[in-house]
């Protein structure tokens, strides 16, 4: 490259861009990179009646069938519990335990991508439901359609609404009533 053409890159700024893209192409390639590492799933709980996301609560969550106990994930300030699935058996990480949710309580788990997940949590699901329903079953979805479309439960109790995003579930729920805690 001559001398007078850096020159002209220099001061006319197509350098300083030049390398502002490779930045963030590189960025982005990365990016891209860790979402095959391991890729966010977002678990959303919130209350069906008024929309307001439920805080410092668990969800057990079972990917694949391999697993028999459940990893207890606890949820944010917003109603989320956060976990991440991996194609490479060495970032396999369920070490950082949190008694908050009990003995298998876990915070962001990194586990085996599998083709399923099921989720259970302490409360009533606000779908249709038949009439044996126990708020103790587990309810399944595909790993595929979290990831590439997301899944936003029927919402029965109110309402609250969200958008499908990928890589999240979001579950519209509510406490059980007397009766029901009676049932059980």
């Amino acid at each position: 490259m001559s001398i007078n053409l850096v020159r002209w890159a220099v001061t006319s700024g197509h350098m300083a861009r030049s390398f502002v893209a490779c930045g963030l192409l590189f960025s982005a390639l990365g990016i891209v990179e860790a979402k095959l590492d391991a890729q966010e799933i977002k678990i959303r709980l919130i209350d069906g009646r008024n929309g307001q996301p439920l805080a410092n609560t668990c969800v057990n969550v079972w990917v694949g069938s391999s697993r028999k106990e459940a990893l207890a994930i606890p949820t944010d300030s917003k109603g989320t519990a956060k976990l991440y699935l991996t194609s490479e058996g060495g970032k396999i990480d369920i070490s950082h335990s949190w008694s908050g949710c009990g003995l298998f309580g876990v915070l962001d788990p990194v586990v085996m991508y599998q083709e399923d997940i099921r989720i259970n949590v302490g409360y009533v699901l606000c779908q249709t439901s038949g009439k044996n329903y126990s708020w103790l079953s587990t309810n399944g979805y595909v790993t595929k359609d979290l990831v590439q479309k997301g899944v936003v439960s029927e919402n029965r109790c109110g309402k609250a609404t969200e958008e499908r995003k990928p890589g999240e579930l979001v579950l519209f729920v509510r406490p059980l009533n007397w009766w029901e805690k009676l049932k059980q």
